[in-house]
């Protein structure tokens, strides 16, 4: 499992619509939302770090959208994933 944290920013008139559109992609969720200057938190799971790639290029294509870069990183390996009962790291969960 890979999870990562992403900015994405996009024109302040264009955030309701970018909300939207990163709201249908998989393993994406919005978080935070600074409407005022187009500022978006979002994460994404993803199932290898091939697919975390390509769902930061597939937010990057978004209409509107400046900037998306990734700012934080984590993922488990095998072992690590069957010994833990819940592998989303807990400040995730709040």
């Amino acid at each position: 499992m890979n999870l990562s944290g992403i900015v994405v920013v996009v024109p302040a008139a264009h955030v309701e619509a970018a909300i939207g559109a990163l709201g249908q992609l998989p393993g994406v969720e919005v978080h935070h939302t600074d409407r005022a200057t187009g500022r978006i938190v979002v994460t994404q799971q993803a199932t290898s770090v091939g697919a975390e790639v390509e769902g930061l290029r597939r937010i990057q294509a978004l209409p509107n959208v400046i900037l998306a870069e990734m700012v934080y990183h984590y993922f488990e390996s095998q072992e690590e994933q069957s010994r833990a009962p819940n592998p989303v790291p807990r400040s995730l969960e709040e």
